[in-house]
Formats: structure tokens, C-alpha cells, sequence
């Protein structure tokens, strides 16, 4: 005959183990669904990030290319053009004058151009500007259209395919024959009512564009770009790119979803490649491509996985704590107990600002400590996933893909008429010369303590790096004397630092410059931009004309 104190000890344990299993049980599925989601938008942003990124490479494009449209659409009389030899040289002189303008600030533009009909105008007519090594446009002579088949895409293809087209278009990525380079094309015919003026277009160097593809800031991520039939266009693994109907291995589980059924959707696909899980999510381009990020699980849930083992582990020394104090406690355990399964069921239900109140130097003030213990890890996890996402994690200012988001809100302000800001553009004097000489880790001290100095005078939120030596701030106020006072202080920390600073066998030096929107005039961010841009550029000129070194502006 079992005793009374058994059958009491064996009721109370066993429904303090089933309780326990219970939360164990729905601790482990919140928890899988809470990181679940946040890996889910981590892959979301990472997505957008570089779809931002290359969208306006392609959206720079297409307004430059635009804008020389509209020059011949508003400034050509059809009559004179077709009549005068003279005219039509003055349109291509003035259009290349433009064009030089429009192409300087898209930094990945190869060569933009206009080939008017060599049928009626001649072979090499219109004219032809290509990048130099010194990052500056340079004329060639055109290339003779009459030498080359119409179907000869390597050679001409950029010309005739936008009129078979009948419209504007964007190339998918070739070998141009003509200069010797992997390049895609936005090129589009002008027509002046039925009147057929000529293409206007521009080149990019498909390399540029790749090495954006490979800068993923998420570990172990990698990114492919995708043509609108499903072709490889690149790949980190295959840079040459792959026909569909060639895709083996882990590209043929992958590219099932390189189709534009599961483009911008938001979500991220799951795939199983030699026994491993991947997830991909992929998204549209404005150009018509299609851009595509994979990520192992492995990384993505690395986190749950460790939680998980770490849940058991505490579940399990629970329970021997439980039992313990079960056989002599029952009565005095089961309200304690209560309290902590209700606070962690609210908190696998995601309630991470759940408070535990039970403090005791008990065994069960050990298991609430260390369930407040799990609750701090989490939040801090995920709080530490939303601000990777904007950090850049070597100088401690904001991120490209931050700053990316405050353009477009920014752009947004412009396009309501309620925009107030001024841009603030800074670059690091004579960083490749460091690195060159003393090594990248001397360049990386430089580019810290000048982002040190800008979140002195800015603030961390208000400085992004936004290129490898280049910084940004970004501030509300709009007055002359306010831009200057900002310098002021700036160069004031700078000469002081340079002062108390012995690190460098010389002083930190920093170009700078600055604009501030002006509503009658400028209609994007962009062109904000290029005029602090510009102004920096002006002083970066300065500095190297009294220290006798140049660096290749890009």
C-alpha cells in the first residue's frame, strides 16, 4: 500500500513534470517562431538593401540617358537636322557637352554615346565618350555601323536592338567587341514624331556592378544576378554566368525560384542542397533582371539552435530542482511555480518585456533567474539584429544601407515639398597612399578616428559611411552660417586631435563640402548630393596642389 506522503509526492511531480514539458514544449515552438520571423526580415532587409543599391545605378542611368532624350526632343528642328550638316554637328556637340555633364555622376558608367542613322548621316557619325584610367570621358571615333551585320549583337547589337524594340531598353549583360568589356546597355531610340533621330544610350562595366553583388553584409550570404528568361548572369561561384538549361547541383535546387512568380514577394524560400537547407528571397530590379540572395540556415538559426540547447539544459535542471524540493516542500512550491509558468509562457509567446517578479536564494530564485537570464539574451539578440542592419560595424557610424533609407525618405520630403536639410560630404586625404604604404590596418586606424571625429561634431545618428574612405551627414538645418559654423568646429576638433594625437607620422587630414536643398531648384536628393559632392572635391583639389599628390577621383 503506497503512503499518503508517496501518492501526494508522485500526483504533485507528475503534474509539475507535464507542466514543465508543456512550456518546454511551447517555449521551443515561440521561440523557433520569434527567430523564424526576425530571420525572415533580416533577409528582407539584406534583400532591399542591395536592390536599393543597384536600382540606382539603374535609375541614374536611365534619367541621364533620359535627359539627353529630351534635349533632342524639345531642341532639334526635324528640317534642319536632315538639311544641314552644320546643325546636326552642333546638336552632337552640345548633346556630347551634356552628356559628359550626365554621365560624371554615375560612377559606374563606362561610355554613353549617339549614333545618329549611318545610313543617311554616315558610318561614324554622331559621337562616342568612354571612361579613361584616370576616371575622366574621353571621345573616340564611333564605330562603323555599315561594317557589321545588323545581327551582330557583340559589335552593333546595341544599336539595332532598341529599334526592333520600338522603345527604350535595357540589354542583358554581353562582350562588347568593340572595347573589350563585359558590359550591359540602357540605349533607347529618339524619335522626333515619325521622324527617326538616332540611339542615345549608356554602357556599364558589368565588373562594378559584381563587386556591389559580393558585398553582402550578412555572413555566408551570397548574391546572384538573374536575367528575365532565368539565365546566371553572376554568381560569386560561377562569374561567368550559366544557361538555364545547364543549371547541376546546388544552382538547380536553387534556381527554382529564379523565376518572376516568386520576385518581390517578401519571402524566403527554402531549398536543400547536399543535405544542407539554404533559404533564398529574390526581387525585381528596375531594369528587368532579377536579383537573388541565398543564405545557409545554418547561419541563419545559429542562434536558435544554441537557445534551444541552452532551454533544455535549464528545463532539466528545473526539473531536478523541482524534484528535490517536492519531497519536502509540495505545498510550499506550487505558487512560486505558477508565477514562473505563466511568466514564461507569455514570454515564448514573444512578450519579451515580461518582468519576473519572484525573487528568492532558492532553488526556484535560481530557475527565474535564469528564465530573465534567457529573456535579456534574446531581446538583446534581436535588438543587436535590427541595429547590425544600419551599423557599420568598423567605424561605428551609420551604414549604406541607413543611409540609402534616409535618401529615400528624403526623396519622398522633396516630392511632398516639406523637405528642410543640408548634406555634408567628407572624405579621408591620402588613404590609399597609407594603405599602400603602411597597410590597410594603419588606413582602417585613419578612417576610425575620422569617423570619431564626426560623431564629435555630428552625432553617430546623424554621419553614414557610404564608400570606403567617404563619409556623410546628414542635418535639418539650413542656413549659410550654420554650414560654416559646422566647419568651423569640425576643424577645430581636427587641428586639436592632430595636436594631441601621436599615432601618425602625419596629420589627419579631411576634405569636406557641403549643400543645402533649395526647393526652387532642385527636384531629387541627387542632385543635392553632387553639389556637396562637388564642393568637397574642390577642397580634396586644394589639398593635393599643396602636398603634391593626386588620387584618381571616382
Amino acid at each position: 500500500m503506497k503512503s499518503i506522503r508517496i501518492r501526494v509526492f508522485a500526483t504533485f511531480f507528475g503534474t509539475i513534470l507535464g507542466v514543465f514539458l508543456i512550456l518546454a514544449a511551447l517555449a521551443v515552438y515561440y521561440l523557433g517562431m520569434s527567430i523564424e520571423v526576425n530571420s525572415a526580415e533580416a533577409m528582407q532587409r539584406l534583400s532591399k538593401e542591395k536592390t536599393v543599391e543597384l536600382n540606382t545605378y539603374f535609375t541614374g542611368v536611365e534619367r541621364a540617358v533620359g535627359s539627353l532624350e529630351d534635349y533632342l526632343l524639345t531642341t532639334v528642328d526635324s528640317r534642319s537636322y536632315h538639311v544641314s550638316s552644320a546643325y546636326r554637328q552642333k546638336i552632337y556637340d552640345d548633346l556630347e557637352a551634356r552628356a559628359v555633364s550626365a554621365a560624371s555622376i554615375i560612377n559606374i558608367a563606362e561610355s554613353v554615346y549617339f549614333r545618329p542613322d549611318p545610313k543617311m548621316y554616315g558610318e561614324t557619325a554622331g559621337f562616342f565618350l568612354t571612361k579613361t584610367d584616370d576616371q575622366t570621358l574621353k571621345s573616340l571615333t564611333p564605330t562603323n555601323l555599315l561594317a557589321y551585320d545588323e545581327a551582330d549583337t557583340e559589335h552593333v547589337g546595341w544599336y539595332y536592338k532598341p529599334i526592333e524594340n520600338g522603345g527604350p531598353l535595357w540589354m542583358e549583360p554581353y562582350s562588347n567587341a568593340n572595347v573589350g568589356m563585359y558590359m550591359t546597355s540602357y540605349v533607347v531610340p529618339v524619335y522626333l514624331g515619325n521622324d527617326f533621330l538616332g540611339i542615345v544610350g549608356m554602357d556599364l562595366d558589368m565588373t562594378l556592378l559584381h563587386q556591389t553583388i559580393d558585398q553582402q553584409s550578412y555572413a555566408d550570404s551570397v548574391g546572384a544576378l538573374i536575367s528575365q528568361n532565368g539565365n546566371l548572369l553572376y554568381h560569386r561561384d560561377y562569374p561567368g554566368g550559366v544557361l538555364k538549361e545547364e543549371f547541376t547541383g546546388e544552382l538547380l535546387q536553387e534556381s527554382a525560384y529564379f523565376a518572376e512568380e516568386y520576385a518581390g514577394t517578401g519571402t524566403a524560400y527554402q531549398y536543400i542542397s547536399d543535405g544542407s537547407a539554404y533559404r533564398v528571397i529574390v526581387s525585381r530590379l528596375g531594369n528587368g533582371m532579377l536579383f537573388a540572395v541565398s543564405v545557409p540556415e545554418s547561419a541563419l538559426f545559429s542562434l536558435r539552435n544554441g537557445m534551444l540547447i541552452q532551454l533544455i539544459l535549464i528545463f532539466i535542471a528545473a526539473l531536478a530542482i523541482v524534484l528535490a524540493i517536492s519531497i519536502r516542500l509540495t505545498g510550499r512550491i506550487v505558487s512560486p511555480i505558477r508565477e514562473l509558468t505563466e511568466a514564461s509562457a507569455r514570454i515564448a509567446k514573444g512578450e519579451l518585456g515580461q518582468e519576473i517578479e519572484y525573487h528568492s536564494d532558492d532553488e526556484i530564485g535560481s530557475l527565474a533567474d535564469s528564465i530573465r537570464k534567457i529573456t535579456v539574451e534574446l531581446k538583446e539578440y534581436i535588438d543587436y539584429i535590427h541595429g547590425q542592419a544600419y551599423l557599420d560595424v568598423m567605424t561605428g557610424v551609420r551604414n549604406k544601407a541607413a543611409y540609402l533609407e534616409e535618401e529615400a525618405r528624403l526623396e519622398r520630403l522633396i516630392f511632398e515639398k516639406m523637405a528642410s536639410f543640408t548634406i555634408y560630404v567628407f572624405d579621408v586625404n591620402g588613404l590609399k597612399r597609407m594603405n599602400d604604404s603602411k597597410g590597410h590596418e594603419y588606413g582602417d586606424m585613419l578612417l576610425k578616428d575620422a569617423a570619431l571625429s564626426l560623431r564629435a561634431v555630428f552625432g553617430s545618428n546623424q554621419v553614414y559611411r557610404i564608400g570606403g574612405d567617404e563619409f556623410v551627414a546628414l542635418a535639418k538645418e539650413t542656413a549659410p552660417d550654420e554650414i560654416e559654423r559646422q566647419f568651423a568646429r569640425f576643424t577645430e576638433h581636427l587641428r586639436i586631435f592632430n595636436i594631441e594625437n601621436d599615432k601618425y607620422d602625419e596629420e589627419l587630414s579631411i576634405s569636406m563640402g557641403a549643400a543645402t536643398y533649395e526647393p526652387e531648384t532642385d527636384t531629387e536628393f541627387a542632385s543635392v548630393f553632387a553639389r556637396a559632392d562637388e564642393a568637397m572635391y574642390r577642397c580634396k583639389e586644394e589639398y593635393y596642389q599643396t602636398h603634391g599628390d593626386r588620387r584618381r577621383r571616382s
